[in-house]
C-alpha cells in the first residue's frame, strides 16, 4: 500500500465484529487510518493503540501480515 486511499480500502474491508457498536468501530477505523497516515508519511505514531478486537490489529498490518508500527509499542488485548 502506497497511498492513504489504499489504506482506507484495506481498513474498510474488515467487517465490524459482533458486539462492537457502530461508534466504537468507527473510532477504531479512524485510529487505524491515523496509524497508516503516519506510516506512509514516515512519522512516528505516538497514541495508544490498545484495542479489544482482533480486527483492529489486522487493520494495522500490511496485506503480507507485517505490523506497520513496532509490536513493542502496544499490548494486544485480544
Amino acid at each position: 500500500m502506497n497511498t492513504l486511499a489504499d489504506a482506507k480500502k484495506h481498513i474498510d474491508s474488515f467487517p465490524r465484529p459482533t458486539g462492537y457498536n457502530a461508534y466504537a468501530w468507527n473510532v477504531a477505523k479512524k485510529v487505524a487510518l491515523e496509524v497508516w497516515d503516519c506510516y506512509l508519511n514516515n512519522r512516528p505514531f505516538t497514541r495508544s493503540v490498545n484495542y479489544f478486537c482482533r480486527e483492529f490489529y489486522d487493520m494495522i498490518q500490511t496485506p503480507e501480515g507485517q505490523f506497520i508500527i513496532p509490536q513493542s509499542s502496544f499490548r494486544r488485548l485480544c
